[in-house]
């Protein structure tokens, strides 16, 4: 690649498949992008480290040599699972030295590695999580009743594992941008906010519906938490089917924040069929933060 092709690629205005970075980034927030290009219908992407573009205009500021680029992009491969082929060049452009990273999209889903990007206290949560929607799929007096009452329920067995956990509360912005918003549950580590609950019942596949909670977790979520939890309780006649559709819906929605990737076979070693859960992965303010997706038959 020469420094003719990349002022070329820069100034094509597409912007779905380049990203200018002025700075030399670290080997998450390079793997964050990566998988983001990789995961996008284009053949190609494209990071520049040294360069800065804002709308149509951009300046060349450069790197510095010293920064071992490639050593990094290397430690970023390693952080993804299925991780596109790339191609590295390091291009003297008007004088400065500017870092390209090619992404060859191989039409495979490009993910974080889920156990070099755990976090010991989410997936602890999320077990107790998941054991709580067991139990609450196997009382009957849970069967037919309001998202509120399974509400209780859910925030009743979570107390019980010694969680602070906190109910309707009022926070961040509500759909409509004007007041805050009821958050159904609320989830305080050490007097912190540690994720939000959102929950909804669905008895098909209501997008509608769904988007309106989606939208809400981010709404009520400022403070960026690590994770946040979308908790449907199902009662489709055919689970597996409204399971695909969820899926594929959640995989191509255009959230709040930058959709990095969709775990979907993340149950794989889950051994229930009739709860089920997936995750997506954003990009929050150069910052990697996950969506559980759970849906419990009821």
């Amino acid at each position: 690649m020469t420094a003719a092709e990349i002022i070329s690629i820069i100034e094509s205005h597409n912007l779905g498949n380049v990203i200018c970075r002025n700075i030399a980034l670290r080997p998450k927030i390079l793997a964050m992008y990566i998988a983001m290009l990789a995961n996008t219908s284009n053949d190609f992407g494209y990071i520049f480290m040294g360069v800065e573009k804002d709308g149509d205009a951009f300046n060349i500021n450069g790197i510095s040599k010293e920064f071992r680029s490639e050593q990094q992009l290397q430690k970023a491969l390693a952080m993804l699972v299925n991780p596109p082929n790339t191609e590295f060049y390091s291009v003297l452009v008007d004088g400065k030295n500017v870092f390209a990273i090619k992404i060859i999209n191989s039409k495979h889903d490009v993910f974080f590695d889920m156990q070099l990007d755990s976090d010991n206290n989410i997936d602890l949560f999320i077990k107790d999580m998941l054991k709580a929607c067991v139990k609450l799929q196997s009382n009957i007096h849970y069967r037919n009743v309001s998202e509120d009452t399974r509400n209780d329920h859910i925030r009743d067995l979570l107390s019980m594992k010694n969680y602070a956990v906190i109910d309707q509360t009022r926070r961040g912005y509500s759909a409509t941008g004007k007041s805050a918003g009821e958050v159904d549950i609320l989830i305080e580590v050490d007097g912190m906010p540690f994720t939000l609950i959102e929950a909804l019942n669905l008895s098909s596949l209501d997008t509608n519906n769904l988007s309106k909670h989606i939208d809400k977790i981010f709404g009520y979520d400022m403070t960026g938490h690590k994770f946040n939890i979308c908790l449907s309780y199902v009662e489709a006649k055919n689970f597996g089917v409204f399971w695909e559709k969820y899926c594929k819906y959640v995989a191509s929605y255009r959230y709040p924040h930058s959709l990095i990737d969709a775990r979907i076979e993340a149950d794989k070693d889950f051994p229930y069929s009739e709860i089920r859960f997936m995750v997506t992965t954003h990009n929050r303010s150069g910052k990697v933060t996950l969506l559980y997706h759970i849906a419990v038959k009821l």
